[in-house]
């Protein structure tokens, strides 16, 4: 997960809550981003919960960060099965981790899941010894006759002046290497350890959104500010964005939540 932000003020704006997908929405295209929360907390129940959570929204495209592999686990290989999506990893930031008791070799990358075929690249990213490996993934493929290639990022998590120049400098690497030969549209994802109304996201120009952070289990503090997760249409290329909103926030019955970020929805048609 990513440390919240100290900002005071709350957006004006509330967030659009997506709910399950029905039948009759089929003809648009529907991306999901979700920071999954590497291995942490109840992790076998949040993986459950993730899978139900995107079993209903019926995404065409998910973008996975923190993507925990370890021992013979792999959240998004699960996640991918499970709602019959091809699975493109991008694997980044290899260590031991605790999982249940024990340190196992594992990695917290990055993956695309799509419902049709694709191509997949990764690209490393500018970087800081205290913050570690960061890369970029990249996808293209077509949708409705028409190209579409997504970028996945997980920008550097740490704060102040550093922060804030390294992942502007992530980001101005990531948009020139997605933009190179770009023949559609290109949708920016993930999670961006940063607000609309931060500096370093100004090429994005994205407007401002409630936050996406929330307490992994509901007994925690909700979280100010604004959304650090965004999945935003950059260049149509022959798509417009109908709806934007969050989902998988609901704790279940133990008050866990899928995840201590909520999954930010688009949904995109032809024009």
């Amino acid at each position: 997960g990513s440390s919240p932000r100290a900002d005071s003020q709350q957006p004006a704006s509330t967030a659009r809550r997506v709910g399950r997908r029905g039948p009759g929405s089929l003809s648009v295209s529907r991306s999901v981003t979700q920071n999954t929360w590497k291995n942490e907390g109840d992790y076998p129940r949040r993986l459950r919960l993730m899978v139900d959570g995107l079993t209903a929204l019926r995404p065409d495209i998910v973008c996975l960060q923190e993507r925990f592999v370890g021992g013979d686990l792999d959240t998004a290989a699960t996640i991918a099965a499970s709602l019959h999506r091809r699975h493109h990893p991008c694997a980044a930031r290899a260590k031991p981790r605790p999982h249940e008791g024990r340190l196992v070799q594992s990695t917290s990358g990055l993956a695309i899941l799509t419902r049709g075929c694709g191509r997949s690249e990764a690209l490393d990213l500018p970087q800081h010894p205290d913050d570690g490996e960061r890369v970029a993934q990249r996808l293209d493929l077509t949708v409705a006759g028409r190209s579409l290639r997504i970028l996945n990022l997980h920008l550097t998590h740490l704060r102040g002046a550093r922060g804030a120049s390294l992942r502007a400098a992530q980001l101005a690497v990531a948009l020139d290497w997605a933009t190179d030969g770009l023949e559609g549209a290109l949708i920016v994802a993930g999670d961006f350890n940063a607000t609309a109304l931060d500096a370093e996201l100004a090429a994005l120009d994205i407007p401002p959104a409630p936050a996406t952070l929330q307490p992994a289990k509901s007994s925690g503090p909700a979280y100010p500010g604004y959304a650090i997760d965004h999945c935003h249409l950059l260049h149509a290329g022959g798509w417009r964005a109908l709806r934007q909103g969050v989902a998988m926030d609901d704790p279940d019955e133990d008050g866990w939540r899928p995840s201590d970020h909520k999954a930010v929805v688009l949904d995109l048609e032809p024009v």
